[in-house]
């Protein structure tokens, strides 16, 4: 007689956003918390989970290196949260599309794309427009358009 066993599922890994300590990934509640300022302490809770430096969240966010390493010890402003939002959102989608292998992830965001002029995803994701660039390079890749 065979016995059924259920498949234990595996259990996913805590996403970015809520890492960071974000309520909502996206929504109209995401944006009050932006609008508030994200506390000073999510920069080092997305370069723990992302295993980052600091040095390397401040290029990518474009905030200036004493603005940074002000707003770290305090709250960070409604512009510069918009950015750090904008980076866990690059960051999250890399790497659930290395399948959870953030070194994988970091790996391929600082390597040189065609499809981003020769540039790295790092590097172009400074500005929302190269953001969103990286998000479709991302969703290009999801669906087998490499091109």
């Amino acid at each position: 007689m065979k016995q059924f066993t259920p498949e234990i599922k595996k259990r996913q890994p805590e996403r970015l956003w809520q890492y960071a300590g974000l309520q909502h990934a996206d929504g109209v509640a995401l944006l009050g918390q932006i609008h508030e300022g994200l506390d000073g302490a999510v920069a080092g809770r997305i370069t723990t989970w992302a295993h980052i430096t600091q040095s390397d969240l401040r290029k990518m966010s474009g905030i200036p290196n004493t603005t940074f390493n002000r707003s770290i010890k305090a709250r960070f402003s409604a512009e510069q949260s918009e950015r750090l939002v904008r980076i866990i959102r690059v960051l999250d989608r890399a790497v659930e599309l290395f399948e959870g292998d953030k070194a994988e992830a970091r790996k391929w965001l600082n390597e040189p794309a065609r499809a981003l002029g020769w540039k790295t995803p790092a590097e172009v994701m400074t500005s929302e427009t190269g953001a969103y660039e990286v998000l479709r390079l991302i969703t290009r890749i999801e669906h087998g358009v490499y091109s």
